[in-house]
Parts: C-alpha cells; structure tokens; sequence
C-alpha cells in the first residue's frame, strides 16, 4: 500500500501548482516519518530537474509559535541556498540579493550561535518567487502536526499559507486521532476541507523500517544477520510501533556486544535468537497493551507488593494466557521457550533500572555443558523425543529426592513443571515417585538456620512456583508439598531473627547497631521491628550474661535502646506497637538487673541503675502508659 502513496507523491510533485496539501496519517510508531525520508531520498535520486530549493522538513513538536516554525524552516534554508549560492553565480546570487534571510549559525554545535548570517528581510518570501528555479519542485513538510503548541487555528492558517499564496507542495503529517479537543477536531476538520487534496494512512513497513535500524551506526553484525527472525517475532506481537521495536533493537545490540566472551560457545546463536525475541516480546508487551500486567507482576514479584490471593490468581491467568500464545509449539525459533517469563522480567528490570541482564544470561544459559543439571533442561523439553524425555523425567525426579536442586526456586520450578505434567496426563505420577518427592521435600530446610533465610527461602520456592507460567490448575501441587509446607512453620518456630541473634550475642562491638536495626523491617516484610515484641524469644539469661560483660559505655548505649525504642522522651497520643508480650520478658530482665545493682558501685552501680529506671518505662509505655518517663 505505501508504494502506491509513493506513486501518488512523486505525480504530485510533477504539477507545478497543486493548490493543495497531502495529509499522510497514522499511529504513533507506525513509521510515518521514516516513510517520508525514505521516498524523500528516492524521490532527489530520481529527480533531475535543475532547481534552487530541495525538499524542506520541519518538526512541529513543541513548538508553540509560529515565529518557531519559521526558524526551523530557516535552518534548514540557510545550508541550502549557501550551498546553491556557492555553485550558482552571479545569477543567482543577484536572485538572492532580493530575498529575506536570516539565520543564526552555530558552526561548532556547541548549541549557542556563532554569528547571524542576513539575507534580506523576509524567509518565507523565497516560496513566493516567481522564479521557475525555485518554483520547481519546492516541498515543505510539517510533521508532528498534533504534538504542536501553536494554537490549532493559528497553525493551521500558517501551513495554508504557503498553499494558497505560495503554491508549494506541502506535506501534512500527523496522527489524526490524537486530536481530540471538540474546537480542535472543528478547526482541523475545516482544513482539511479547505486545504488537503489528498489523505493516506501509512501502513507499517516492517521489512523497509528495519533495513534503517540494522545499517544504523553503529552496527550490530548479529542483528544485521537475523532480520528474517525479528519480523517473525515482531509479527507475533500484533504491535505496530516500529519506534519500540527499534529500541528493543538498540538495547539488544547493546547487551548482545557485552557476550564477546561466549562467541565460540556452539549454543550461542540459538541463546542469542532465544533473548532477542524476549527484547522484542518485552518490549512491544510493555510499552503496549499489557503495560499495566506486566508492571504489577513486576510489582509483586520483585518488590513485594502486597496484593491479594484473587489479584495473584488473576495476574498469574493473564500471564498464563500470553505464555500459552507465545509457546505455541509452530512459533517457536529455537530450542528454547519463545517467552520464558523469568527472562522476561530480567528483561523489564534492565529497562526500568539499567541493571545489565549480561550476568543471569551468562549464569542461567551458558553454564558448562557437562554441569547442565536435570532442572536446567526444564524448557528444552519439548524438543525432546520420548527417550530422551524419560532419561531427563528419571534425572529430575532423582534429583529432587537426592536434594541435589541447588536454589529454592528451582526446586519450586521443577515441582510445579512435574504437577503441571500430571495434571495435563502428559507424564503422570506413579505412587511411589510421588511419595519420594513429598517426603524429600522437606529435607531441604536443613540448609537454612536463621529467620531471614528460612523466609527467603520459602519466597524463593513459591517465585519458583509462580514462574512456571500455565492456565492449568496444578493439581496435586498442595498435596506434594504438604509436609514441605509443615516443616517451614516448624524451621520458623525454632529459627531466630536478626534481632532475637544481636540481643542474644551483644558485646561491644555490636550494641550501638540495636537503634539502627530496630527501624528495619521483620524478615516477613510485615512490619518493622519497634512496632513489635522483641524480647519475647530472646533468652533472658544469655542476655543478661551480655549485659555483664559491656564496658560501661556500651550498657549506656543499650539503656539509650531502650529509651529510643519505646519512646521514653516523648508524651504519646496513644500507643499502637504491638509490644505487649515484651512486658514479661522486660519484667524478668528488670528484676535480673536489679539483682546487680546490689552488688555494684560507683559508675557500673549508676549504669546499671538508669538502665533499671528505662526497663521500668519500657514495661509501663507497653502497658499503654502514654507520658514519658522521667530519666
């Protein structure tokens, strides 16, 4: 279609007085200004026709006076008529003598003007010379038309201007949807009654489109070589916005140049196909219709965001519907899932934060062949014929129940691709493997000790789980992971957290970290640990048998812990921390200190004195007591 809007243009180019202007619209991305300079440059390749003016071209964007246009359009003029001038002679310089011309040079493009050169008085007077040199083909072309500032009537009569009094050939372009303003919307739809000839709606040009981005400089040999495969995965996308493919394109190149140190691996064309459509995809998703989707998934995933089990459940079917269109078995083009959705988000992250997917592709990809595990062949399955599937099924299954999975999300993975088999009857369980699995499973809380682990590990293993994107229920997941799921509550119970370990082994050299760590955030991410009990898991004798030992300056600091912790300086509205099972514990420590005060003196007597005097706060401001404490 758009080399018959090139047929158009070149005729119209031909009439030497056309008395109307093109209007060439389309979506924002369609590729309607990379159209206009591809048959700009085929147009003056063809086109011999001695003449002082080539095609002029003007961005409207941002633009909010018409004084603005005419600058730009002197920009453009100013190199040339110079270049003209300097071939042309006597004639036409005597030509130029009669005309307006002012332009602002800036020769070293430091972005400030060196000099202003004068050509006469009034710019746009060239496009009204009768002479036939100039009259010969003079093209003016406005794009942007609905990003510009300029008031629409005041823009509007600008650009007929150079119709109806200057008989150029003006191209309008624009997407004429953007112009949703009722007055607006009037005022354009009486021009283009008035003044536009001829309208076309450019279609996206794919193929052409991408000749410009592959041989753009700098170039990427890789991107050049698999033009064929960005259109098919372009394709898949249903988007039309060449501008993100070309990002997509650019970053790609940019991260493709960082794997020097793989080129001789022999999987490196069929990984580097693999990651170039999760660019594309990404992109083209994420700049797109499921923008919103992929960005709460993100949300969650990632940073945590707390969402409901309905919202997850929901999130998780609309992943599962894109994971399903793209990992259709005939548009896969490698030996690997075309949207694998852990890439993907690796892939959303590099665009959001910067940070370099150059790391986990190497890690997640490019491991030696000889320790590619079981449970790293997941997504290369399906490729597999039956013999092999069942060497790699008996592999995994070995695998789990000899706890030889390295990560806990890769443990949730391999789970939930095994149910996922079952429940689809592709491979089901049989009995006994099954109960292999649900009582190794459990086993694998016996590397992790402390609070903090213990939940990042369970985290881990349901990211794991998540990843695994299908619309099929997986069925039998809650039964096979029931005793896994027992075991973490129990591991919670006997585990400890940060705090709980601090307080427990307090010395002089960690006891001015209490303040700082009591404002962050309990290994659960619920709440932050002044706005809970804390004393209520630690033992009391170990802690006391600490306090012993701290010179006198860090039991300063400890009682300056308490008072900072509870609030003892400052009158309360109220009191909403949920610190009431530390009145007990802060009790028994009182009363272990007030033993010690009896036996002290001098300045370990008043340390252990003020330190009983803040215990005694703390205890009444968990009580619900609201004025401070004298010290």
């Amino acid at each position: 279609m758009n080399n018959n809007i090139e047929n158009f243009l070149n005729g119209y180019m031909m009439n030497p007085d056309p008395q109307y202007a093109i209007l060439l619209k389309g979506k924002w991305g369609c590729g309607k200004t990379h159209f206009i300079n591809h048959w700009i440059d085929t147009y003056q390749k063809h086109d011999a026709v001695d003449k002082v003016l080539e095609p002029v071209y003007v961005s409207l964007y941002g633009l909010s006076e018409t004084k603005q246009i005419t600058t730009a359009i002197n920009r453009v003029l100013y190199p040339i008529l110079y270049g003209k001038a300097a071939k042309a002679g006597k004639t036409f310089l005597k030509f130029m003598s009669a005309i307006v011309l002012k332009c602002d040079v800036d020769w070293d493009k430091d972005g400030n003007s060196d000099f202003s050169m004068n050509l006469g008085l009034d710019s746009l007077s060239i496009f009204k010379s009768e002479d036939e040199q100039v009259k010969k083909g003079n093209l003016l072309i406005f794009d942007d038309l609905e990003r510009c500032d300029v008031p629409m009537k005041k823009l509007l009569g600008y650009l007929n201007f150079f119709v109806e009094q200057c008989n150029c050939h003006i191209i309008v372009i624009g997407d004429e949807d953007k112009i949703v303003d009722g007055e607006n919307k009037k005022i354009f739809g009486e021009f283009k009654e008035k003044t536009i000839g001829r309208e076309f709606e450019i279609a996206t040009d794919i193929h052409s489109a991408l000749d410009t981005f592959v041989n753009q400089t700098p170039k990427n040999d890789f991107v050049v070589g698999h033009q064929k495969q960005i259109e098919k995965f372009f394709a898949m996308t249903e988007c039309n916005n060449l501008r993100i493919l070309r990002q997509a394109l650019w970053d790609f190149s940019r991260f493709e140049e960082s794997m020097t140190d793989f080129l001789e691996d022999r999987r490196y064309e069929d990984i580097m196909i693999h990651v170039l459509g999760t660019y594309i995809i990404s992109y083209c998703e994420y700049r797109g219709k499921n923008h919103n989707l992929l960005d709460k998934w993100i949300q969650y995933d990632y940073k945590r965001l707390k969402v409901t089990t309905e919202e997850v459940e929901r999130l998780k079917s609309q992943l599962g519907d894109l994971h399903q269109r793209y990992n259709n078995i005939y548009q896969r083009f490698s030996n690997y899932q075309t949207f694998k959705m852990e890439l993907v988000e690796r892939v959303l992250l590099e665009l959001n934060t910067g940070e370099t997917i150059k790391d986990y592709v190497g890690k997640e990809y490019f491991a030696p062949e000889a320790e590619v595990r079981s449970w790293a062949r997941i997504n290369e399955a399906f490729a597999m014929n039956n013999t092999e599937f069942i060497s790699f099924y008996r592999a995994l299954i070995d695998d789990i129940c000899g706890i030889q999975v390295t990560s806990m999300k890769n443990l949730g993975y391999a789970i939930a691709y095994l149910v996922y088999l079952d429940s689809r009857t592709i491979k089901e369980f049989d009995e006994k493997d099954f109960n292999n699995i649900r009582e190794a499973l459990p086993k694998y809380w016996e590397a992790f000790q402390d609070e903090e682990s213990v939940y990042d590990a369970r985290i881990a293993f349901k990211k794991g789980v998540r990843s695994y994107i299908t619309t099929d229920k997986l069925k039998c997941l809650p039964d096979i992971c029931a005793k896994f799921y027992e075991e973490y509550e129990n591991r919670l119970k006997i585990s400890k957290n940060l705090m709980t370990r601090t307080l427990e082994e307090l010395s002089d050299l960690n006891v001015d970290e209490l303040c700082s760590l009591n404002g962050q955030v309990l290994p659960d991410q619920s709440h932050t640990y002044d706005m809970v009990s804390i004393f209520n898991h630690v033992d009391l004798d170990k802690l006391m048998d600490n306090l012993l030992k701290l010179n006198n300056e860090s039991l300063n600091s400890f009682t300056h812990f308490i008072r900072d912790r509870y609030k003892l300086s400052y009158n309360m509205s109220n009191w909403i921390h949920e610190t009431n099972d530390d009145i007990k514990p802060l009790e028994k420590l009182k009363e272990k200190v007030d033993e010690v005060i009896q036996t002290e003196e001098y300045i370990r007597k008043a340390a252990f004195m003020n330190l009983s005097k803040s215990l005694d706060g703390a205890i009444k401001r968990c009580k619900g007591y609201l004025y401070a404490t004298p010290f």
